[in-house]
């Protein structure tokens, strides 16, 4: 059994639950089922230790890259230090860099979706400061989370903070739009090659993960969302924690069915990444001598 030499970074719906649905066919490369572990952002889980998270999710892994893809750890301020004092210097990274304004748009309308969410989305994106500073006075992680739409697209401040343990080559950057979009069999071998497994190995790419939805039920949604008498039931039904995720997962893309929301204007988005984003996106494409065409 061993511990992560790979994480999928994000950024947070950015197309990492297609990778992970690519990466996990590989034979080199070991995925816990469960996706998310939040073991190095969610202060409860770390607190557990690094027994815990080797036992909930990596018993079984024996392969040559063993990974984590929870995206909120690009985001999360504590992990850069936690996973270096964790797991040491020799980590490889993967972030997947989308338009922040998309990054937004499809990030607020997860939260719509699963009921966190009541205002329109410029209302969201104006009240964002002043609502993500009630949470981090609340101790509320995932509230924090849900509601920080333009924060977790400040790409260049997050990148800062890993710098501060990793070097850049220690980083695979993948564009969403150029590469991971309109490229992805040519950009699934560039990251085979940046972990150093076989490339010739033949890989279903052709996933389409996490795409717009709303529920079939409001009720079963809300039942899942809550803390209620169901989820008591579950935890006293099934001990394990791991098999708990997996299962509440799974209830989760069964009752949703897929919908084309409303697109943003081009005029919008244009307002949106100039008010918000613009001094970010400089700052990132300086660090990484690459121009992200946004």
């Amino acid at each position: 059994m061993k511990l992560p030499n790979f994480m999928c970074l994000g950024a947070a719906k950015s197309g990492t639950t297609s990778l992970y649905d690519i990466l996990i066919q590989h034979p080199e490369i070991y995925i816990p089922q469960f996706k998310e572990p939040h073991f190095f952002d969610v202060s409860e889980n770390f607190a557990n230790g690094l027994e815990w998270y080797k036992k909930n999710y990596f018993q079984k892994a024996n392969q040559k890259i063993i990974a984590d893809f929870t995206p909120s750890y690009f985001f999360d301020s504590n992990a850069p230090k936690r996973i270096f004092d964790s797991l040491g210097p020799k980590m490889k990274f993967l972030v997947i860099l989308r338009n922040p304004v998309d990054r937004a748009y499809s990030h607020y309308l997860h939260s719509k979706r699963d009921f966190h969410e009541s205002n329109d989305f410029l209302e969201a994106l104006a009240s964002e400061e002043i609502r993500i500073k009630k949470y981090i006075k609340k101790s509320d992680y995932f509230s924090y989370l849900r509601h920080s739409y333009v924060n977790q697209g400040l790409y260049s401040k997050m990148l800062d903070r890993y710098l501060k343990y990793y070097s850049l080559d220690k980083f695979l950057f993948i564009n969403f739009e150029d590469e991971f979009v309109k490229e992805k069999d040519a950009t699934i071998k560039k990251i085979l090659s940046f972990l150093n497994v076989d490339e010739s190995i033949t890989l279903n790419t052709n996933f389409k993960s996490n795409v717009a939805s709303k529920a079939i039920s409001k009720r079963l949604k809300k039942i899942m969302k809550n803390k209620s008498w169901f989820r008591k039931i579950i935890k006293y039904l099934i001990p394990s924690f791991t098999i708990r995720q997996i299962l509440r997962n799974k209830i989760h893309k069964l009752n949703n069915t897929s919908f084309q929301p409303k697109e943003l204007s081009d005029d919008s988005k244009f307002r949106i990444l100039a008010k918000y984003f613009k001094k970010d996106i400089v700052n990132l494409e300086t660090i990484l001598n690459k121009d992200m065409n946004w």
